[in-house]
């Protein structure tokens, strides 16, 4: 038998779709442990997003308390229906999570719930957009990402990976690296070798924000002109003038070569703060 025949034997002749980007884990006792990594407890409502042929939505449904799995391949679904049979504490949905009423869900779970998938790498970053800095009460995000993405999320400044994403994830979460998964885990194998991540969602900023427009304008303006000095990628943007932002930086006891990436969450906010 060649591995493709004994691939199809396994996983019931199902047909992956490349542009669902559809890679999915079939190692129960993987699952298992990244969910217990991840936290997830008896006590837990957990959404699931792309939910698959459901080896994942069952370690969860064994897991947690409550598990809402979201499909959007109609081909999968009987495969995931047949798999999560036996549990009471599962309820299936059908859709794309990114047109879906994600308050009346959240509304469904209550305060505190979490997020796990094992996210389609092409929508990584609408997926992520959905849920940071959307007010929604969830406590956590657990997701398989591309090792690149996971740099980034994980990246603090001086290193090459920190960005604007960097500073995003941290300014709402605290990251975490659960685990590297290489990519001949997966079936389909991805090119790429991916990374479990914990995102713990923070109840407030690291500290308080005058003007989170400004800061985010900020922020952007920097990152988008990383080759220039940060008061050089500064000019133009509105809210304060060249001289308040070369004063402010000066009185930070910053150097008036720093650049975007040399700032942390906190310096980012603090540097807002006194320009607002």
């Amino acid at each position: 038998m060649t591995r493709t025949d004994a691939t199809k034997q396994r996983t019931g002749g199902i047909h992956y779709k490349h542009d669902l980007g559809q890679h999915f884990i079939y190692d129960t006792s993987l699952l298992r442990e990244l969910v217990q990594k991840a936290g997830v407890t008896k006590d837990d409502r957990v959404l699931e997003i792309g939910s698959g042929t459901g080896t994942l939505t069952v370690c969860l449904c064994e897991a947690a308390q409550r598990v809402v799995a979201v499909e959007v391949d109609d081909a999968v679904l009987p495969f995931l229906r047949l798999a999560t049979q036996g549990f009471s504490n599962v309820e299936i949905l059908r859709g794309d999570i990114r047109r879906m009423d994600l308050r009346a869900i959240s509304a469904s779970l209550g305060e505190g719930w979490m997020v796990v998938a094992n996210i389609p790498y092409n929508i990584t970053t609408p997926i992520m957009e959905l849920f940071l800095g959307s007010g929604l009460p969830v406590k956590k995000m657990a997701v398989m990402v591309q090792k690149e993405v996971a740099d980034k999320l994980l990246a603090k400044p001086g290193d090459s990976a920190y960005g604007l994403s960097s500073v995003r994830c941290r300014y709402y979460c605290e990251p975490e690296l659960i685990a590297l998964v290489p990519a001949a885990t997966f079936t389909p194998p991805p090119k790429v070798d991916s990374a479990f991540v914990s995102l713990t969602f923070r109840g407030e900023p690291l500290l308080p924000v005058r003007n989170e427009a400004l800061l985010w304008r900020m922020i952007r303006a920097g990152f988008n002109q990383r080759r220039k000095t940060l008061l050089n990628a500064l000019k133009g943007t509105d809210g304060f003038t060249p001289d308040a932002a070369r004063a402010t930086v000066e009185k930070l006891g910053l150097t008036p070569t720093v650049r975007a990436e040399a700032l942390d969450v906190e310096t980012w906010i603090t540097l807002a703060n006194a320009l607002s």
